[in-house]
């Protein structure tokens, strides 16, 4: 998804968790609690390194979704407490089981064996029920990370990923490569709502969302900027490509009109376009692709405009 360019710290450390464990569980049943450690230490080093690489951020979180992140956390924390204090009770009976058998004359190796491959058991028991509950919270990471960053509607990106998409972008002190956006705005939705009703309004966003993804690269994001308005960043491209690219947006609108109970809904755009800049700042980029916008709509509407 598209999504993987903003995971939150919990979900790598249950990803990376996950993967070893599952990795473990392929070649072998059972796990030694020291390996078990190894294995922990692994992924909490794989996350750090991604944090330290600028991979992810933890600050982008800081104010999204805090109480339920919080609640993510002190699920997997007790999650890990209680996996720690199981496996710290099974290895003890290990211990007593082997000092048991030192105190013995002679050794009883059925019995032992017997015994060691139930505290195997439920050694691998443990781990296995662990890696199910990491899978679960990783689950519910996932779909908050959905919730609070994509449109409920559209399922495009929403305006907080937008924001944070360009704060990357522009963090960076030279920009590696050509970076455009286009702001694009449905023509007379307000008729639109008022001839055929909300939901046909709704019905018309939603198709232009397929439109818009269906259209472009996998490189390229489709953001609903708010009401009508989308925002689509096209990434390593000229202004020559990113023309193109909303004269056939514009073009792909004419030519096809959503159905509403049985009636075609004629929908046409405006798009504003500007060059995204390395002394750029969020509200400049969009102060700017708005600008052009408003020419293209007093120019007639149905057409793209360029400001830069």
């Amino acid at each position: 998804m598209e999504y993987n360019q903003i995971n939150p710290f919990l979900f790598h450390f249950c990803k990376e968790l996950s993967v070893h464990l599952e990795s473990v569980k392929n070649h072998q049943r059972t796990i030694e609690p020291s390996e078990f450690a190894e294995i922990v230490a692994a992924a909490t080093h794989e996350v750090l390194e991604a944090y330290a690489s600028g991979e992810i951020d933890l600050q982008a979180y800081r104010d999204t979704a805090a109480d339920e992140y919080k609640t993510l956390a002190l699920q997997s924390i007790d999650s890990y407490a209680e996996t720690n204090e199981k496996i710290e009770k099974i290895t003890e009976e290990h211990a007593e089981l082997l000092e048991k058998s030192n105190a013995d004359a002679l050794i009883n190796f059925e019995k032992i064996t017997e015994k060691f491959n139930d505290i195997q058991t439920h050694l691998s028991d443990e781990v296995t029920r662990a890696n199910e509950v990491i899978h679960t919270l990783m689950e519910q990471v996932k779909s908050l990370e959905v919730k609070t960053s994509l449109d409920p509607l559209t399922k495009t990106f929403n305006r907080y990923a937008l924001h944070e998409h360009l704060r990357t972008i522009l963090e960076k002190e030279k920009l590696d490569f050509e970076i455009f956006a286009l702001m694009i705005d449905a023509d007379n939705f307000k008729l639109i709502n008022d001839q055929f009703g909300h939901i046909a309004g709704d019905k018309v966003l939603i198709f232009l969302a397929k439109l818009f993804k269906k259209a472009l690269r996998d490189g390229d994001r489709v953001y609903r900027f708010g009401g009508e308005e989308f925002i689509i960043i096209l990434n390593r491209t000229d202004i020559e490509g990113a023309r193109l690219v909303g004269e056939r947006l514009l073009s792909l609108c004419r030519n096809n009109k959503p159905l509403f109970q049985n009636q075609q809904i004629t929908v046409t755009l405006s798009i504003g376009m500007t060059q995204i800049k390395e002394k750029d700042t969020i509200d400049t980029v969009i102060e700017r692709s708005d600008a052009a916008l408003y020419k293209a709509k007093n120019n007639g509407k149905d057409r793209l405009e360029m400001e830069f």
